[in-house]
């Protein structure tokens, strides 16, 4: 059970997949979790996006939000503790997390600023865009994005952690393998990237 919680939460944060991990779970192969690793970046770079207010990415912007989500969960911080097996032969496993806090990369007052100032730069309120064409305001919209994943980037070494938080999860004895409960994981995820900063 330790050996599934601790590759599943490598293989889905940091891209690591252990052959040790491979062997407790329904893969058939590395490809197939590596693919899985994949389609979970891309689904957090797209709520990345959204917490920015980047609205309609080019495809650009989305390949680049990709690598600077990579390289933030790169950073995640967790530790497993040893498994404890329930009477019905299921087991429970504690994570233990240190959330990234997401306001010290970038704040929300930091946020706007950014966006204002290149609003101003090329004449508009960033309230009012309906003096753009389409074709401007993409190219507006991909300034936009890009600055602030520089400034995310740039900011990766100052990256603050809050306040541990452990977090029980529950896996069912598939007889030979073990199946999380989904709600589990959704609490890690939580926690793990803290964008609001409720766990500073």
């Amino acid at each position: 059970a330790n050996t599934y919680v601790q590759g599943l939460l490598d293989a889905s944060y940091l891209g690591e997949i252990s052959t040790d991990y491979l062997k407790v779970t329904e893969y058939a192969d590395r490809e197939a979790a590596e693919a899985d690793y994949e389609s979970y970046m891309a689904q957090e770079a797209e709520d990345l996006l959204s917490y920015l207010i980047v609205s309609k990415p080019t495809q650009a912007v989305t390949q680049r939000a990709q690598e600077v989500i990579r390289a933030i969960y790169s950073h995640a911080q967790y530790t497993v503790a040893p498994a404890e097996e329930l009477e019905n032969g299921d087991v429970t496993v504690d994570v233990t997390i240190s959330p990234m806090e997401f306001p010290s990369l970038l704040s929300d007052e930091e946020l706007l600023e950014i966006r204002d100032q290149l609003y101003q730069a090329a004449g508009v309120r960033s309230d009012d865009t309906s003096g753009l064409t389409d074709e401007e305001y993409q190219a507006l919209n991909e300034e936009y994005a890009n600055a602030l994943l520089d400034r995310i980037e740039a900011q990766l070494p100052q990256l603050v952690y809050g306040k541990s938080l452990t977090i029980p999860l529950q896996l069912e004895n598939k007889g030979g393998y073990y199946s999380l409960e989904e709600t589990g994981l959704q609490a890690v995820d939580l926690v793990m990237l803290d964008y609001s900063g409720q766990f500073a």
